[in-house]
């Protein structure tokens, strides 16, 4: 009878160890999560800003689309195919000299509105780079243009 009891206090012993060592594993792991002093925690960073903020950026988008010239270079063709107002989606990455790097246009558009949105994207002034804790990174940027024909 004391070999049984002794065979059990054994093995709630054990027990009582496996349960203690989980309970330091789930400590452990929550410790980790929720550790905010963590670096890979805290990543800091900030988009990039065309110099004069959006508004400077939508003017000089507004000033720098020839829409005149661009109507009298679009056919009845394009007209036809694009519709006389074409809403265009771009995405163009802005890259940590300040440049505009890849440019993908993501709406179905005319050549002579690709042409254009590349040509002013290609010539804009520098931007001021993202920073991700505090080292300039690229980032990517969307933007949607609407285009009048008459």
């Amino acid at each position: 009878m004391a070999d049984l009891l002794k065979e059990k206090d054994g093995i709630w012993e054990a027990l009582w160890m496996y349960k203690k060592s989980k309970m330091k594993n789930i400590f452990l792991f929550l410790f980790l999560i929720f550790n905010t002093n963590s670096n890979f925690a805290q990543e800091k960073s900030s988009p990039a800003i065309f110099p004069g903020g959006d508004s400077a950026w939508i003017q000089y988008l507004d000033t720098s689309f020839h829409r005149q010239q661009m109507a009298e270079q679009l056919t009845k063709k394009d007209k036809e195919r694009f519709g006389s107002i074409q809403k265009v989606v771009y995405t163009f990455n802005i890259l940590v000299d300040g440049t505009i790097g890849i440019i993908n246009i993501e709406t179905s558009t005319s050549q002579v509105v690709r042409n254009a949105i590349n040509r002013v994207l290609k010539n804009a002034p520098l931007w001021i780079p993202a920073k991700l804790n505090g080292t300039p990174s690229t980032y990517r940027k969307r933007q949607t243009s609407t285009f009048t024909f008459d």
